[in-house]
């Protein structure tokens, strides 16, 4: 530990300094040891100033910008989980990156303690200045998006009052349970396709396998969300067909968004190229996505007067409270489709490469599932602890994000460093999550961790409260969080309870962006049972 740190914790009254010091310091309303009293949300108290925070120096203009630049770049070509590993091992659990695009630094934080201040001081309305080329985007749209522009990018009271609107449908589990029997029957669905799928010689799925399930994503958000069915699951689905074409851009825009908010870039002076890339990317997912929400209101509209509150789609729900609301919640959760994807593919890759496991798991599902064909409904998901165990374990190694990220309000102090108002500041909770301090063997794909009763693994007791955040924290969480719960749940146990499942490759690679996605081609050997 560095000198000044140690004396930083230890007071000042571990050193003496001249009298001429001390007068010095009283009437800069400092304190002896340089550190300026600063007013934060709760008291004023001594804190270090912002340059203090370690990091990688910046240069005049170019910031650390030069870092990520092709060949001279230690930070070129670098996915989000790997620079946040050097950050950490190098700077500490407080780092600081300078950047030029932006009016003040990014903060990124590797320890839990840390992740709880930075919580505290987030505010009633959570802000997170973040996806910014998306946002412009959503400005420029002003026919479709009239003020409204969804939970990603909306900031202060309008975000409240959109995310006020979208909880009841999204969030409340007896509402959220309604959708169990529209997520079976596209699952079922898609398990029967499986092995037509497959190498008829090695019973291996095709390397693209990984856009089959982008298919089922796709198609079971549509039901949940639009009660109709995009036509996904369909064999022989033509390359530019609806579907291929909204998968293919919904990609395609996440990486854009990627590189234009964190690569070198003059989005924000003139209309570059990559920026013109994402605008169209976003206008065809918006082309058929509308299609589809506008035909969704027709029909609603039509049997309005015969259905059940609970038996209708969420645009139907949020249409009967705000019709611009539902509108543009629908484009996002079309757009939304990526995600579970990803943690469909990777929860796969842990079932194949821990065959222990899996056979626990399918002991389980052969339980609550005594024929393959059994339609799951919200009762059996209430029966599978173990499902949702590998669930939680898988996510812990494959988080989909790497971090949750919050712009502070106010001017704060967190870990003894003063974060200016503005400032970025990143909870690095996937790097925690692989951390040996609160996850024996980290390595391991180990889902009796989460298990109550548990005697050998004790993260479930003991795990700090603010390690593990897949879904984010607080009000600000993900609002699809048990919808994409169900989701899996309901995949994995028609998966496993139809077939054994093999991997005989390497390790499973990604790329880290907005979102973690998987890029290794998923052949993975499905043997009928």
């Amino acid at each position: 530990m560095p000198r000044n740190a140690r004396f930083f914790i230890h007071g000042i009254n571990d050193v003496r300094l001249p009298s001429k010091m001390l007068c010095r310091a009283k009437s800069m309303k400092m304190n002896p040891m340089g550190y300026k009293t600063v007013k934060t949300d709760n008291t004023s108290q001594y804190v270090r100033p912002t340059k203090d925070i370690p990091g990688p120096k910046a240069l005049p203009l170019l910031g650390n910008s030069f870092r990520f630049m092709p060949f001279i770049g230690e930070y070129y070509n670098v996915n989000v989980l790997t620079l946040m590993r050097m950050l950490r091992d190098k700077y500490g659990n407080i780092v600081k990156l300078d950047d030029p695009t932006q009016e003040q630094p990014r903060i990124f934080l590797f320890s839990p303690e840390l992740c709880k201040e930075m919580y505290k001081l987030q505010g009633k309305w959570p802000t997170r200045n973040s996806l910014e080329p998306l946002h412009y985007y959503r400005q420029s749209r002003e026919h479709i998006y009239n003020g409204q522009y969804g939970l990603v990018t909306s900031q202060g009271e309008s975000w409240q009052d959109f995310r006020s609107k979208v909880t009841l449908p999204m969030m409340r589990p007896d509402i959220v349970k309604t959708y169990a029997g529209q997520i079976n029957e596209i699952t079922s669905d898609f398990v029967e396709k499986l092995p037509a799928l497959r190498d008829p010689k090695i019973l291996e799925l095709p390397s693209d396998f990984m856009n089959e399930l982008y298919k089922w994503s796709l198609e079971t958000m549509c039901s949940i969300a639009l009660n109709c069915r995009m036509g996904c699951l369909k064999p022989n689905l033509a390359v530019d067909s609806e579907p291929q074409q909204m998968i293919n851009c919904v990609q395609e825009a996440f990486d854009l968004i990627y590189r234009l908010e964190n690569l070198p870039s003059l989005w924000k002076v003139y209309n570059t190229r990559n920026l013109k890339k994402l605008f169209h990317a976003l206008d065809t997912i918006n082309a058929i996505s509308e299609k589809h929400v506008e035909f969704a209101k027709t029909k609603f509209l039509e049997t309005a007067d015969n259905t059940n509150l609970k038996d209708r789609s969420i645009l139907e729900k949020l249409l009967s409270i705000d019709k611009q609301t539902a509108h543009v919640m629908a484009l996002d959760i079309l757009m939304s489709t990526d995600t579970t994807s990803n943690a469909a593919g990777a929860l796969l890759y842990y079932m194949a490469n821990n065959a222990e496991k899996q056979e626990k798991l399918r002991e389980e599902a052969i339980s609550v599932l005594p024929d393959k064909t059994t339609h799951i409904t919200e009762d059996i998901l209430k029966n599978v602890s173990y499902v949702k165990a590998c669930i939680k374990e898988s996510m812990r190694l494959f988080p989909i994000v790497s971090g949750v990220l919050r712009t502070m309000q106010r001017q704060v102090s967190i870990g003894g460093y003063t974060i200016p108002e503005g400032s970025n500041v990143m909870a690095c909770h996937a790097l925690l999550s692989m951390d040996s301090i609160y996850f024996p063997e980290p390595e391991k794909y180990i889902p009796e961790r989460w298990m109550r009763g548990n005697l050998e693994y004790l993260s479930y007791k003991t795990l700090h409260p603010y390690v593990y955040m897949p879904f984010g924290y607080g009000v600000r969480s993900c609002v699809g969080q048990r919808v994409a719960e169900m989701e899996l749940m309901i995949f994995i146990l028609k998966v496993v309870r139809n077939f054994r499942i093999e991997w005989h490759y390497g390790p499973l690679e990604y790329k880290s962006q907005i979102v973690n996605s998987v890029t290794s081609p998923l052949r993975f050997k499905l043997i009928d049972l």
